[in-house]
């Protein structure tokens, strides 16, 4: 647990760009919305590993993300039910479940369905609201946070030191 702050902390602190860690924050949202065998997932890891995105960003709140999806599953259900089962779009499902694509991103699926599409209606705002979150760490907490006592204590051990020099 200490690791994972530890590693955040370090990415905040860095000279990595604001704009690369508010992408894998967003992605890693994407990523921890979706199911484990729909093509979305792998789409999601395709684009962290062709773009610059900051990778431990996107470990750490990979790590993260899914304790609150586990809290909000039964809301996701549920949309995910009104949507497939939704007179109107009837129609729309039928024709994007007889492809092989839709079969693919296993859109037939409540929660498939729902962390889809809300995760492609969220990424253009988490991404905007994690780069603005950054900053503000940057411009306003950090130097509150270096005064820390026990941020002193720790960056004074050996072990720190020892970590520092290797990573």
């Amino acid at each position: 647990m200490w690791n994972i702050f530890a590693k955040l902390f370090k990415v905040l602190n860095s000279e990595e760009s604001p704009q690369a860690i508010g992408w894998a924050i967003a992605l890693a949202f994407c990523f921890s919305m979706l199911p484990v065998f729909s093509l979305a997932k792998w789409v999601v890891l395709l684009v962290v590993a062709f773009f610059r995105v900051n990778l431990t960003s996107f470990l750490v709140f990979s790590a993260i993300f899914p304790a609150l999806f586990w809290l909000l599953d039964p809301l996701f259900n549920q949309f995910g039910y009104w949507l497939l089962t939704h007179p109107d779009l009837n129609s729309l499902w039928h024709s994007v479940m007889s492809s092989t694509l839709g079969q693919s991103f296993a859109l037939n699926n409540t929660l498939a369905i729902s962390s889809l599409l809300l995760s492609l209606v969220l990424l253009l705002p988490l991404v905007a609201l994690a780069k603005k979150l950054v900053l503000f760490y940057r411009e306003n907490l950090k130097h509150r946070v270096e005064r820390w006592h026990i941020v002193q204590v720790v960056k004074t051990s050996k072990f720190y030191q020892y970590y520092q020099s290797i990573s």
